[in-house]
């Protein structure tokens, strides 16, 4: 029996949407899976409301086997997020991730807390870990870059170093509280929010490339003349990714 070149083609067409179909929702599964893991801390649920980790996670394009640089890990809210995510194949280096117990009796085998240290000595801790160039698939920078201008630890070195880390066509991943878009460092200190506009162009003359961004985390009832902290986690907050140029 012959089939036509359309039925052909609407037959191919059929099966290749099935398999997007079929991609989307195991993609989608495996966040929700990370998302509503019960080895979670059980504080951390208390979060998702606010950070959305659902929609977060996905705009990160991270996935299971990836190595992944986190910068200012703190608490280590997104640190666990992460260990499920890129899974026993995968890395997670932890900076200044204070909360020591998340670790303990190694509970998250696949996360190295970096020693502490100030991140003007960033490339030898880097190179300590034997982080070398072209290793990581991902860095994140979560509410912190403000902070990093503030304490004078930001400088065209360390992006340079965090660039050089990267493989190409590797992403960096950066939320921070919005300040007004142009309103540049002005308030990374009274307010802790950093202009994005700033960011942006920063990022683009280290020579990333902007990639996108997600509007899960804004807020256009703040105006950003108050501290985010009055906000109580629900400030106006913006989602950025770029890219490292492939070769």
């Amino acid at each position: 029996m012959k089939i036509s070149k359309v039925k052909l083609f609407n037959i191919v067409s059929l099966i290749m949407l099935g398999a997007s179909l079929s991609f989307q929702v195991n993609a989608s599964n495996v966040y929700e899976g990370v998302v509503n893991n019960p080895e979670r801390l059980k504080s951390d649920f208390a979060y998702d409301e606010k950070r959305k980790p659902l929609d977060i996670l996905p705009f990160t394009q991270i996935k299971a086997g990836d190595k992944v640089l986190e910068l200012g890990a703190g608490g280590g809210y997104t640190t666990e997020l992460l260990s499920f995510l890129v899974g026993n194949s995968g890395k997670v280096y932890a900076h200044f991730l204070y909360k020591k117990e998340r670790l303990e009796n190694n509970r998250l085998p696949n996360v190295i807390s970096l020693r502490e240290h100030s991140l003007n000595e960033h490339g030898k801790v880097l190179t300590e870990n034997k982080i070398q160039s072209d290793k990581l698939d991902a860095i994140i920078i979560f509410f912190v870059l403000h902070d990093m201008y503030l304490n004078n630890e930001m400088s065209d070195e360390l992006l340079a170093n965090l660039k050089a880390a990267l493989k190409p066509g590797g992403s960096v991943i950066i939320l921070d509280n919005a300040a007004k878009p142009d309103s540049g460092l002005a308030n990374i200190g009274d307010l802790h929010r950093i202009g994005e506009n700033f960011v942006k162009a920063e990022m683009e003359k280290a020579g990333f490339v902007f990639d996108g961004e997600t509007k899960v985390l804004r807020n256009k009832q703040d105006d950003h003349t108050k501290p985010w902290g009055d906000f109580v986690g629900l400030q106006d907050r913006f989602a950025y990714r770029f890219k490292k140029r492939k070769m």
